[in-house]
């Protein structure tokens, strides 16, 4: 075969979704300033950090695919036929889907083992024993580093206009990493407090995801635990009233923590938010996979899709659709409608739930959203397939008919 991008087309059975209930006023009040837009300026501006959709591909060493495990992948921002993917192979590679032709754009500098693309600017983040950093794919030559740290981090994220990292812990922790910031800071001191510290989580942590408005972001881990976020710059005073014994970020206020209403069962693997801010997915270790309302911060559905542990989840950008892979070898996708049947309790919607896709993609790893019609999946081994979601929705149930009230004669 020419090219690793191969392309499958799918015949497409849809998701029912129900209507959210709010969990209580409390929280209702908690998700609205969880999702106010963020009112701090985009720092990348001043630093003149090139945009993702300003890269260029048309020169470099042409790649067939990764060497090893794809840790990232991303779409290029306004073009529905390039994707960006990271490897373990260090390299930073732009794909053309229609060609299937993969061109080098960088070479990390060191060998990572987590990654994250930024979704807006042409920024790289990936993390070793060695430190966290963070460089720019092309363009510019700005690199950070973190090495102080002294958890493993298990998943990172940009976040704020791509200023900031958020990291996931082995030691259970949840950090933010201000790198933009942390250029300004004219002390020690200044430089401590541009890395954050979050503590709620009692496992080690799964998966991170922020939210587009800035001022929040989400974590999950293996515990089964979802935990909404409100960043530590989001206070009004900025953290002029939060004194501590240490020097640093080490506040642990629950307040600016928002723990969403799960019951304990199998890990949380994976975790994705829409463009729009208003939905979560997960995957589960035992083959669920749930979407959330970030509002009210409410189950929405869950559903058993997968024989086994939830490697990869996505969601699109309108939070319409759900795409998972899983250690079934499965790649299934659907759709979310309104359902007038079900009203009231969101765990009675499971059984409307419908699978996409039986064919097997050996050693599928991430999954990833194009489009509302495309889907990006690469594998352990490097290599990438497109799927193209086609079909119709399927037919909105009709509700039953109610029956009269009873009258007062008819007791």
């Amino acid at each position: 075969m020419p090219s690793k991008v191969m392309q499958y087309r799918l015949p497409t059975s849809l998701f029912i979704l129900m209507a959210v209930i709010s969990t209580g006023c409390q929280i209702a009040v908690q998700a609205i300033d969880l999702v106010a837009p963020s009112e701090h300026p985009n720092i990348l501006k001043q630093q003149e950090i090139p945009l993702l959709a300003h890269l260029n591909s048309a020169t470099g060493e042409a790649i067939q695919s990764h060497q090893g495990e794809v840790l990232a992948v991303r779409p290029v921002p306004g073009n529905s036929s390039l994707v960006v993917t990271v490897g373990k192979d260090k390299k930073v590679v732009i794909w053309d889907l229609p060609s299937g032709r993969g061109t080098l754009i960088r070479q990390l500098t060191e060998p990572p083992t987590v990654a994250a693309i930024g979704a807006n600017r042409a920024l790289v983040a990936y993390a070793n024993d060695s430190g966290i950093f963070v460089e720019c794919i092309q363009g510019c030559s700005k690199t950070f580093s973190l090495k102080q740290l002294k958890s493993r981090p298990s998943s990172i994220v940009f976040h704020k206009d791509d200023s900031s990292l958020v990291i996931g812990g082995l030691d259970g922790r949840v950090y933010r990493w201000r790198f933009m910031e942390e250029q300004e800071a004219s002390s020690t001191e200044e430089r401590e407090m541009m890395v954050e510290r979050y503590f709620a989580h009692s496992a080690v942590v799964s998966a991170v995801a922020p939210h587009p408005a800035g001022r929040a972001f989400f974590s999950a881990d293996w515990s089964g635990n979802l935990i909404g976020w409100t960043s530590y710059s989001a206070d009004a005073y900025g953290g002029e009233f939060d004194k501590n014994l240490f020097r640093g970020r080490f506040y642990a206020d629950i307040p600016n923590a928002m723990f969403a209403n799960r019951l304990p069962d199998r890990g949380i693997c994976a975790m994705s938010i829409s463009r729009n801010g208003e939905r979560l997915a997960l995957g589960l270790e035992d083959g669920n996979v749930e979407v959330w309302e970030v509002r009210g911060f409410s189950l929405a559905a869950k559903k058993l899709m997968h024989n086994g542990r939830v490697v990869s989840v996505d969601i699109s950008g309108d939070g319409m659709r759900v795409v998972s892979a899983g250690k079934d070898t499965k790649v299934r996708v659907g759709e979310l409608v309104d359902d007038p049947l079900h009203q009231i309790n969101p765990y009675a919607l499971p059984k409307l739930l419908q699978d996409v896709s039986e064919n097997p993609i050996p050693l599928a790893d991430r999954v990833s959203f194009i489009s509302p019609s495309q889907v990006v999946v690469t594998t352990k081994q490097g290599n990438l397939a497109e799927i193209r979601v086609q079909g119709t929705p399927a037919p909105v149930p009709t509700p039953k008919p109610q029956k009269a009230a009873p009258a007062d004669t008819d007791y």
